[in-house]
């Protein structure tokens, strides 16, 4: 089953700091081919994707936390496109989230999650988090960054391929997620 997370921008407390030898590194498709680093091939995909039209290139950032030279968090910020449905077009999602295994369980993936809130307050109506229930790490940062959980549903997967897959908020869980006080807010900015 998939969760299903929203947090209305500038609605909740703040969080975790960066260490103070991290480095804040914002990379966006327009900004070029993708930067060097270990996640290369992804950004390749993010920017070859953003050039085809699929994704809103201008909406779309990375944001990597590195310490020492060496990437210690990454996470990427993205509109609403054919993978996201429930979504609506003000709307930005948190995902591929990953941090490196010597700097888990501090406080670096909700830092990130709070410079991205940060960044995308004037720009975005709900900013969403989607996981795997099973995935108890993702399901407490997702809860402890302020997302609130709106509903569960699923991720499809046309002829066993992941990537060509959606996730799809079930009708019910829609419904109620627009309805609700979380939902329907505004941001103040």
């Amino acid at each position: 089953m998939i969760n299903f997370y929203m947090l209305v921008p500038s609605s909740r407390r703040p969080i975790h700091a960066f260490p103070h030898s991290a480095e804040l590194r914002l990379w966006r498709p327009s900004d070029g081919f993708p930067p060097s680093g270990p996640m290369r091939g992804r950004n390749a995909v993010w920017w070859l994707l953003a050039k085809l039209g699929p994704i809103d290139g201008a909406r779309f950032v990375e944001l990597t936390l590195w310490i020492a030279g060496r990437m210690a968090q990454r996470m990427v910020v993205t509109p609403r496109w054919w993978r996201f449905p429930f979504m609506s077009s003000e709307d930005l999602q948190i995902g591929d989230v990953w941090t490196a295994h010597s700097w888990r369980g501090q406080g670096m993936a909700q830092a990130a999650i709070a410079e991205a809130e940060r960044l995308t307050a004037a720009s975005a109506k709900r900013l969403w988090y989607v996981t795997n229930g099973a995935n108890e790490a993702s399901v407490r940062l997702a809860e402890s960054s302020g997302f609130t959980l709106v509903g569960t549903g699923v991720r499809t997967a046309p002829l066993g391929i992941r990537a060509a897959g959606r996730f799809h908020l079930s009708d019910r869980s829609m419904r109620a997620a627009r309805s609700s006080p979380i939902g329907s807010r505004r941001s103040a900015h």
